[in-house]
């Protein structure tokens, strides 16, 4: 019954992590300090306590006059700790906010979601340029500065929140699911990253499935080829042996354009990439495109209003992330396949099963 899987799904993350929205909340504080930052580095909450036009502002630091560069004037305005007072066609600072204690936050944080702040800086330090329409590439973005971007990220998907999210999606699943798993087809990891979620779905499924893992970024495939045994080892030294038969295969492929026969997988999984993606309805008309008939999809994803528009803009500053949209969005794209959606919202993990 979906009642009783949704409930296992939030017994998982209860009991692991405590509760998500009280974790979100601490990740949104950590985005929106480091951003807010960004603009103070950059002389915009100092130039602003005159007040000044929309095109003084783009005069004044080179913004272009653009929806990224909009959307992020109207959130400084309207969140609730608005740095930003906008009237009467003038911005101007708000004097009765104070910018954020980074130290302050981080001790209120729990350590579940501190590693966000690896993220979060490392992803904040591409708004100035996507408000400038430099070139702001997400490949280039992972790859740059020896990479360090990526270790940072690894180390956030690293996190006991990530890890029991990963274990909710497995919960959410039905028995007929997790028999048609373990069968020994082949699974499909969009987004399959360093390797780390690879070991933790082959070690769920008993070393029993055949997974081909895929990601655009061809430093992270090159991570993953190199990091999956050591992540099995580390999460399972007595781990089942790994054979020709059902080592990972990781390639470099956009979910957008999979390379990969109709029907060729028995089963596919996402977790929390979607958004990623620059065209997420066209990555989940490849999912239902390569899964065989009664396959599975599977996985989860954060959906707005949940996603704080910090976090959004976040994503976004490389110009072909789509960044977040809504579940129902989410459950039309399936429904112009004839699929049908089940989600435990508002965790997001989520299932289809592909009609024989």
């Amino acid at each position: 019954m979906l009642f009783i899987r949704t409930a296992r799904v939030y017994w998982r993350i209860l009991r692991n992590v405590g509760s998500v929205m009280r974790l979100g909340r601490q990740a949104d504080k950590i985005f929106r300090y480091y951003a807010l930052k960004v603009f103070d580095d950059a002389g915009l909450f100092e130039y602003l306590k005159e007040p000044r036009t929309y095109g003084q502002i783009l005069a004044e630091f080179g913004f272009a006059d653009i929806d990224y560069t909009r959307e992020w004037l109207e959130i400084l305005s309207t969140d609730k700790e608005n740095m930003l007072i906008h009237e009467d066609g003038l911005y101007r600072r708000n004097p009765a906010v104070e910018m954020p204690d980074i130290n302050a936050i981080m001790a209120r944080t729990s350590g579940t979601v501190k590693g966000f702040s690896h993220m979060a800086e490392g992803m904040t330090v591409n708004i100035l340029p996507r408000m400038r329409q430099e070139p702001v590439i997400l490949l280039e973005s992972f790859e740059k500065d020896g990479r360090q971007f990526l270790t940072k990220l690894d180390k956030t998907l690293g996190q006991r929140l990530y890890q029991s999210m990963r274990k909710a999606v497995f919960d959410f699943l039905t028995e007929d699911d997790l028999r048609w798993l373990h069968s020994g087809g082949r699974l499909l990891e969009v987004g399959c990253g360093s390797g780390r979620e690879t070991a933790e779905i082959w070690l769920r499924l008993d070393g029993k499935v055949r997974i081909v893992g895929v990601d655009p970024v061809p430093g992270i495939i090159e991570l993953a080829q190199q990091s999956f045994p050591v992540y099995l080892k580390e999460i399972d030294p007595h781990h089942p042996p790994v054979t020709d038969e059902n080592r990972p295969e990781f390639l470099e492929a956009s979910a957008t354009r999979l390379p990969f026969e109709d029907n060729s997988f028995e089963s596919a999984m996402t977790f929390w990439m979607l958004h990623w993606t620059p065209d997420p309805r066209q990555a989940i008309s490849e999912l239902v495109r390569v899964v065989k008939p009664g396959g599975l999809i599977f996985g989860a994803q954060a959906f707005k209003p949940e996603a704080n528009p910090y976090f959004d803009l976040v994503f976004r500053t490389n110009e072909n992330c789509h960044g977040m949209f809504w579940r129902e969005d989410f459950r039309r794209w399936f429904a112009e396949h004839g699929l049908a959606v089940e989600l435990a919202s508002p965790v997001g993990t989520y299932r289809v099963r592909k009609p024989k």
